[in-house]
């Protein structure tokens, strides 16, 4: 094999710490987006095995949260569900204080089994009844507590992957030793929570979206409910057409059982199951039975802010 007639010069270059384009552009300037992950599906009866155990093995007195994270191997085992993204679910004993913090990640928390949970944020007290979802921004203070006689679980999902790799996290702890914080009223909590009931009316009012299915898009302002995510509920009666866009999904199944082909995967799913969309990967969702719903939590807001949405449907 001959040898480059540049080759000389570009290995002078590179020893200098410059690069030369002309070699490299086609990996610089990838014609498509290149998902680094596939597809993932996490069934919520084998998760909450562990979710049993965690709670009575740690102690949450001793740790900061009592959250499983739902990591895809494909980041090499980084604490990553999709790129930018994480989900988790909760677990709190009944009598049970995770104790107060704030970040630079913007974070969400939707009610699964959370009835009698509470989320406080920023001196304001959200309640956690089913399909509650409770929205904590960038920098809030907030924390949990179960004043419900039985455990509460619910499903957590935040963008600690998109700041981290911007090498922009803060956190600042809270104190375990303040009674005061826990000790607040219910008004103003609408800026954080939106209820379960009204986001399910919306959605039965809502029309058909480009893909067929009915899909209600929580917002403030007329816009998404955080700078960096985008927050849906879609109603899956009937098989959607096939999509991709240039963000990444996390899906939580609310209701009813059945089944997406998501790139080259294929997967059965049911009440509390975890799926992964990776952006720029062709999805399609069929019930199996009566319709189903699914919470799905996006980066979308950040490719917008950047001029980078694209979608495709078939």
């Amino acid at each position: 094999m001959n040898e480059r007639s540049d080759a000389v010069l570009i290995s002078a270059l590179e020893r200098a710490n410059i690069h030369p384009l002309w070699d490299r552009y086609k990996r610089i300037t990838p014609v498509a987006p290149q998902p680094k992950d596939a597809p993932m599906h996490w069934r919520w009866r084998e998760i909450e095995p562990f979710a049993e155990r965690a709670a009575k093995e740690v102690s949450i007195e001793d740790v900061e949260r009592r959250a499983l994270i739902l990591a895809n191997p494909a980041f090499g085992g980084e604490t990553v569900t999709t790129q930018n993204l994480i989900g988790a679910f909760t677990v709190l004993e009944p009598g049970d204080k995770a104790v107060p913090h704030r970040h630079t990640a913007a974070a969400i928390r939707f009610s699964t089994r959370a009835e009698g949970a509470v989320t406080i944020v920023n001196g304001k007290r959200c309640e956690m009844k089913e399909g509650d979802l409770v929205l904590t921004p960038p920098m809030c203070w907030h924390g949990h507590i179960n004043q419900a006689g039985r455990r509460t679980v619910w499903f957590d999902a935040a963008n600690m992957p998109a700041i981290c790799a911007l090498d922009a996290s803060f956190f600042e702890p809270g104190t375990r030793q303040d009674e005061r914080f826990w000790e607040v009223g219910a008004t103003g909590s609408e800026e954080y929570r939106f209820p379960g009931e009204e986001a399910r009316r919306h959605l039965a009012e809502a029309e058909r979206g480009k893909d067929g299915a009915r899909t209600f898009r929580y917002t403030k302002k007329g816009g998404p409910v955080m700078p960096t995510l985008d927050l849906y509920l879609k109603q899956i009666d009937s098989r959607t057409r096939m999509a991709r866009s240039t963000w990444n999904s996390i899906c939580l199944v609310v209701s009813g059982d059945g089944r997406s082909t998501i790139g080259d995967k294929r997967f059965e799913w049911s009440r509390h199951d975890v799926f992964t969309i990776p952006h720029w990967t062709w999805a399609a969702h069929e019930p199996r039975g009566a319709a189903a719903q699914l919470f799905i939590v996006t980066d979308r807001a950040i490719y917008e802010n950047l001029d980078l949405v694209r979608e495709e449907i078939q």
